[in-house]
């Protein structure tokens, strides 16, 4: 019992620290929690007493399988659609039965539970909840996100049912049933499928949270190093663009050749402080300013900024809204991110094209699509293109920062970016916020 604990609160641990902003991980981490402290009350009986062992497991047998379904509702989207005060609602509401065997369930002289209430309610939570993950793996297209919620599934679904009939069914039957010596092999399948799972696919989105946490922080040491460096260089070659000016002043009859000697010092003066100033702009810590923002106006501007170019280019510009929306977001820093994506994408079309802009809204995103029928990129590069300084333009004034300011900026809005491109028929960039963001459409 106290293996099948710890194994729990470990996992509770992880999803909490590594992602405390998800909700999703936020209500995994309760349902692991609350799953977890069952295991602990023969040891609570021995060191703090019965009447705490007996409240540690009335919390385990009627808050457990309700975690487990606002977990399941908020993981596979089902609240997105709903309001602030729709999702409070629905988990008050979901939240009555425990409420209910609290009030009726005698604590003293000893615990005793209404196996056949528990029955009533709990059984349909553990049905829903294992209904919930498996519609939403077949409903599911995004690969990545297709994988994560196989392996969850595969994971939950057959311990979520073991323990609707061994605890829930069987306590129903036999209240002293052993349930647990049954349950226990379940326990242990979930937790050897589940290791590497989150390693290697993602379980509830740790994975994911894994690879952003590794991001973030070289992006954060890569930022401090290019606001020092900026600072150095600033300082030192504007040491250097003052003395070239000084020497000009000494030297009222210089020959031509000096004089284009001291220019050429102050030209190459200048464009280093810009490049520092560049690269230190492009890797600070974003700041959010969150606010309404409305899509189809930034979108707009910026179509009618690359219009000209688009046109000298033979590039054909459409911009298509499936719905207008206002969403809660940072205008400025969507603004430059989208405009990084339009700048890739046209010059990844020299010879001409079409260049797409679609808005659209599914069950759980509202999403902003930017589409080139350029070259593509190769599958071995895709993997790396939003790494800081990675780029695949082979030119000396690209520094590959414009994808990796885009993942930043996304990851720390709550939203995420997804690259698809194939060889020859071009590249697709969609940037994704959750529904929760949306304000309305116009």
């Amino acid at each position: 019992m106290l293996y099948y604990m710890f194994a729990l609160m470990t996992g509770a641990i992880v999803a909490l620290l590594h992602n405390w902003r998800s909700a999703s991980n936020r209500w995994a981490a309760c349902f692991l929690f609350v799953a977890a402290i069952g295991g602990g009350t023969e040891l609570l009986k021995q060191i703090a007493g019965k009447w705490l062992a007996d409240g540690v497991d009335f919390v385990n047998q009627t808050v457990t399988p309700f975690a487990l379904l606002v977990f399941c509702l908020v993981f596979t989207g089902r609240l997105d659609r709903m309001r602030a005060r729709g999702r409070t609602a629905t988990k008050l509401i979901l939240f009555v039965p425990v409420i209910v065997m609290a009030a009726i369930t005698p604590f003293s002289p000893e615990l005793q539970m209404n196996y056949w209430l528990m029955l009533i309610w709990t059984a349909p939570y553990y049905v829903a909840a294992c209904w919930l993950l498996l519609r939403s793996y077949r409903r599911e297209r995004e690969a990545a996100r297709r994988r994560t919620m196989f392996i969850t599934v595969i994971v939950m679904v057959p311990t979520v049912l073991a323990v609707l009939l061994f605890i829930v069914i069987g306590r129903a039957l036999y209240p002293h049933i052993d349930y647990f010596q049954y349950v226990s092999v379940f326990f242990a399948y979930s937790i050897i499928v589940a290791l590497p799972g989150v390693f290697f696919y993602g379980v509830v989105g740790v994975k994911l949270r894994f690879e952003r946490d590794s991001m973030e922080s070289t992006m954060q040491a890569i930022g401090s190093g290019a606001a020092l460096l900026q600072h150095t260089v600033k300082n030192e070659i504007g040491k250097i663009a003052i003395g070239a000016e000084n020497l000009k002043s000494l030297m009222p009859e210089a020959n031509d050749e000096a004089v284009h000697q001291l220019a050429m010092i102050e030209r190459a003066s200048g464009q280093i402080i810009a490049m520092a100033e560049r690269l230190h702009e492009r890797m600070r810590v974003i700041t959010l300013v969150q606010q309404p923002c409305h899509w189809d106006a930034l979108l707009d501007s910026l179509a009618a900024e690359l219009s000209m170019q688009c046109e000298a280019q033979g590039i054909q510009l459409q911009v298509q809204y499936a719905i207008r929306p206002i969403v809660i977001c940072d205008p400025v820093h969507l603004r430059e991110a989208v405009g990084n994506l339009l700048t890739n994408a046209v010059e990844a079309m020299p010879d001409g094209g079409r260049l797409a802009l679609k808005v659209e809204l599914n069950r759980r995103y509202v999403q902003l699509s930017i589409q080139d029928t350029g070259n593509g990129i190769p599958m071995e590069q895709q993997r790396h293109v939003f790494e800081p300084f990675y780029s695949t333009k082979k030119r000396g004034s690209n520094y590959g920062l414009g994808l990796s300011y885009v993942y930043m900026f996304m990851q720390r809005s709550g939203g995420s970016v997804q690259l698809l491109s194939h060889i020859g028929e071009g590249t697709t960039v969609t940037l994704r916020y959750p529904r929760t963001a949306l304000v309305r459409t116009t």
